[in-house]
């Protein structure tokens, strides 16, 4: 247990949703905090539904004003995103300049100058304020060593957001077919400009607040569960390895060489550090098989966790720290959401020599962290 101690009397009027998670009564983090509770696709669906990250249920305003001037609308690219994303969409970027240095794998070849592909995820780096849509693009051609034939797609990653949390200027326009949903919404809400709808925010203003919520306390709490569920699978893989049994032939697919090409420069970003401080979980994961189907399942299980889920979450995570850090701080003074009671940001350290935190108590076992700092960054030199 954390045992952090409130000063005083503690503060009144916290929303009881926050209460409940804060408190752990809640009843998804009552599943993340247990061990014995297995996570799947449905509740990791439902922790990510809680705050709204998506068109649905939105009333942004309109592209127009009322005398027809272009004003441009308030609903925000990443939020569009998401639902694209979770469609899997398929999209082109017509130009793009890369921000990093291009990586080009062994076998494999550019088509033309677009980028074109299903979404296949949306990925935040957890450093620094960039976010990207990740793409199977099928402007790359991969010549197959064992068959001698060539098949199209390759998985891309193409930053919209830049790694100094504003709009990057390496591309300027994202070309997709609107569904039917997509499409009733956007001409229901007054947003297209012509055939385009033009963002002029990446995050919405007003989602500082949500840092405050529950559901993005929830969200943090299960990162920090896939990490530690990761972590134990990884250590089954490395105790069935150790005992001699191996992977069949063809599940791991062996990498394909790299090369790295063009100039780098360092510059240094200003970004932003927050934790969420949880009592240690319960309870204890199953051990897998001593088998080579026990393998499989470790193997697949942490690939799942650190691959699939875990970017997901984090992506709507980022979003609202970006959206903090850009809007909710004022000259470093926080705001703080009415739903807080009189709960105050307080200078923290760990250790007389760990770095200086801001902290918000929330519980006894529970409290909000964040610290500004910068961090260098490589980038492209073009």
């Amino acid at each position: 247990m954390i045992g952090l101690k409130f000063k005083g009397r503690p503060p009144i009027k916290l929303a009881e949703t926050v209460y409940d998670v804060a408190h752990l009564k809640n009843e998804y983090a009552q599943v993340i905090m247990d061990r014995n509770q297995t996570i799947n696709d449905e509740f990791i669906g439902s922790v990510i539904a809680q705050g709204i990250m998506g068109y649905e249920g939105r009333n942004p305003k309109p592209a127009l004003n009322e005398n027809g001037d272009f004003v441009g609308t308030d609903l925000d690219l990443l939020s569009f995103l998401v639902p694209l994303s979770a469609r899997g969409a398929v999209i082109e970027i017509p130009k793009y300049r890369n921000r990093r240095k291009i990586i080009k794998r062994s076998g494999e070849r550019k088509i033309g100058t677009n980028q074109f592909g299903p979404i296949t995820s949306l990925v935040s780096n957890k450093d620094v304020f960039s976010f990207s849509v990740r793409v199977h693009d099928k402007t790359i051609s991969f010549k197959n060593p064992e068959t001698e034939k060539e098949e199209l797609g390759g998985f891309r990653s193409y930053m919209v957001v830049d790694c100094d949390g504003y709009w990057y200027d390496g591309w300027n326009r994202i070309v997709w077919d609107p569904n039917r949903s997509e499409n009733e919404f956007l001409s229901q809400k007054g947003l297209w400009t012509g055939n385009k709808v033009l963002f002029k925010h990446y995050v919405h203003p007003n989602r500082w607040q949500s840092v405050y919520g529950a559901p993005y306390l929830l969200k943090k709490m299960l990162i920090t569960r896939f990490n530690d569920e990761a972590g134990f699978y990884r250590q089954e893989i490395k105790r069935l390895l150790g005992l001699g049994i191996c992977f069949p032939l063809g599940e791991k697919k062996q990498s394909r060489a790299t090369v790295a090409s063009g100039e780098t420069e360092a510059i240094k970003v200003k970004t932003m550090e927050m934790n969420l401080t949880i009592p240690e979980f319960s309870g204890a994961y199953s051990p897998v098989s001593d088998s080579q189907d026990g393998l499989l399942s470790a193997y697949r299980r942490q690939k799942l966790l650190t691959y699939s889920w875990k970017p997901s979450v984090q992506f709507v995570a980022r979003a609202n720290e970006l959206a903090f850090m850009r809007y909710g701080l004022d000259a470093n003074k926080e705001k703080i959401a009415h739903w807080m009671g009189k709960r105050n940001w307080e200078a923290w350290k760990k250790t007389p020599r760990s770095a200086k935190f801001q902290r918000m108590v929330l519980s006894n076992d529970m409290a909000l962290l964040y610290r500004l700092k910068e961090k260098t960054e490589h980038i492209s030199a073009i």
